[in-house]
């Protein structure tokens, strides 16, 4: 119960976040369209923002459409099964995306340390340091293994009730 609230809290809030970071990648797109096209002077920094905020999108809003239950998922193999097989099948993915998540959480947290420690930054005129937009990957993986955690025990209970009530299928 605990964790749940951990993970759901966290999930909305990196929703918010991912959610302000679209705002503002439609504004910057925007500015950089008018400032090129209409005045004839682009902007050094847009793009390279532009990736950032798409990073940030792609890992921050991930552990909340895992709790919407909204990933896009194969299932005609599942749907063969029985309420608890499928509750099984349920529990094997989200322990599979946990194991996935924690080597995004390693590697991503290991490159993000490398860019800090070596004052790594980016090779335009920004020269913005490159260890926080690394350091994304690692924070959308963990609320994403935190939200998993979460729907694996979800499904567990599932197993033991053996109840198809419970599937939380829509």
């Amino acid at each position: 119960m605990y964790l749940s609230r951990i993970a759901d809290r966290l999930s909305r809030t990196f929703e918010v976040i991912s959610e302000t970071a679209l705002v503002a990648l439609l504004l910057l797109v925007g500015h950089e369209v008018f400032l090129r096209y209409v005045l004839n002077a682009p902007t050094q920094y847009s793009v390279e923002f532009s990736e950032y905020l798409l990073v940030l999108l792609s890992f921050f809003s991930i552990a909340y459409v895992l709790q919407r239950d909204r990933h896009v998922r194969v299932t005609f193999v599942r749907e063969l099964l029985p309420p608890r097989g499928r509750a099984l099948a349920d529990m094997l993915a989200y322990l599979l995306l946990i194991g996935y998540s924690g080597v995004l959480i390693y590697y991503g947290g290991e490159m993000s340390l490398t860019a800090f420690m070596g004052d790594d930054r980016s090779s335009s005129l920004v020269s913005f340091p490159l260890f926080i937009p690394y350091a994304l990957i690692p924070l959308g993986a963990l609320a994403l293994a935190l939200q998993a955690a979460v729907k694996a025990g979800d499904a567990a209970q599932r197993v033991r009730a053996g109840d198809p009530s419970m599937s939380g299928e829509e």
